[in-house]
Formats: C-alpha cells, structure tokens, sequence
C-alpha cells in the first residue's frame, strides 16, 4: 500500500465547517443578490444534487466563481472557530502509518487549511491543491497524479458531495463519499461511488480495502 495516494475534500470531509460555511453564505448572499438559507432549510438542501441546489437557491453559473470568492474570503475571518470532523485524526493517522501518501484537493484557500491543520495537530499532508473550482477539481486531481508517480489505479479521492465524486470518476480514481459533510447520503449514492462511509471509525479501512481491489 506504499505507493497508494489518498486524496481528501476539506470542508466537509476533514473539516466539520458546513454550519460556517453556511453563516459565511448567508453573510455574503445579500451583495451578490442571492437569497438566504433558512436553518429549516437545510436537511432538504443537503439531499439534492449540486445543479439542483443551485436551481433551489437561485444560483446562476456565472455567478458561482463570484460567490466562491466571496464565501471563502469570508471563511477566512472565521474559520478559527472551525474544528476537524470528529474522529478524523485518528482515520487519518491510521492511513498514514500504513504508508499512504496523503493530499488535498480543495475549493478553500491555502491560507485557511495549511492553519487549521496546524492548529489541529493534522498536518500530515504533503501535498496541498487549493483554491480549485467545485466544478473544476478533476482537472487537479489529474494534474497532481503526474508528479506524484501515481497510477490512477493506486489513488483514491475522497469526498462529501457529488461533485467531489464525478471529480474522481473523471480524472479516473477510485471515489469514497462521506455522508458527514455537505451533502446526505442520496445524492452521493446517485454517483455509484465506490464505497459509501457513515462513520469516521470506519474511513481507514474502507479506504484500503477500495484500493485493495483495484
């Protein structure tokens, strides 16, 4: 399992930082003339699919690099107060003394993980994508496979939302979703991913056994 490369979503997937990112939406939506999400809200939101929480909230594409920017300029502010998915530093220990290679490939900024990993004792990530479209990681990951001498068989990408999973299907990885981030477990499911996780306790070896039957 040596050469394996386990790459990781942030927020969401490492990160427990959906009810900030959310404040951080509701914070900037009224400049970018968006509308607000209500608290009652959510539990639907997270079952849909990325085009149709777009559609639901009233977000144009062209406005989405806007809102990005803007939510995860806000984030910086706050991101303090975020802590780390429970359980997931043991996960992610475990895969490191296996001799997995970890990486992130990440929509939020350099700045705001490269500190909440420090601040968290995870700084077990070599290797550190950020600031990479929702829609545009598979492009990422195909660029960070290259140098790092990984066949597309040996890597896994791991997720929270569809289109973390339509991202590994692309750039030709194996997928594991999470179902403690954004998204609930129907819309990842929709994606056929290769394995669905509920608990962090079970991330480690779900993780191994993908890549063990590749």
């Amino acid at each position: 399992m040596a050469r394996s490369l386990v790459i990781f979503d942030f927020d969401g997937t490492v990160a427990d930082s959906f009810a900030e990112s959310l404040l951080a939406y509701n914070r900037v939506a009224p400049r970018l003339r968006l509308r607000a999400v209500a608290e009652a809200e959510v539990p639907e939101l997270r079952r849909m699919g990325a085009g149709q929480l777009m559609t639901a909230l009233g977000i144009p594409m062209w406005k989405l690099p806007r809102l990005m920017i803007a939510v995860r300029a806000d984030l910086m502010d706050h991101f303090s107060a975020v802590e780390p998915v429970p359980g997931i530093g043991e996960a992610l220990r475990a895969l490191h003394q296996t001799g997995c290679h970890l990486a992130i490939v990440t929509s939020n900024s350099q700045a705001n993980v490269r500190g909440f990993l420090a601040r968290h004792d995870l700084d077990l990530f070599p290797t550190l994508v950020a600031g990479a479209s929702i829609f545009g990681k598979s492009t990422r990951l195909r660029r960070l496979l290259k140098p790092a001498r990984v066949n597309r068989s040996e890597a896994v990408y791991v997720g929270d939302t569809s289109p973390d999973i339509r991202a590994a299907r692309e750039a030709g990885t194996a997928a594991v979703a999470v179902t403690w981030g954004f998204s609930a477990r129907e819309p990842l499911l929709a994606e056929n991913p290769d394995a669905v996780v509920e608990s962090t306790s079970d991330l480690a070896a779900t993780i191994l056994r993908v890549l063990g039957n590749r």
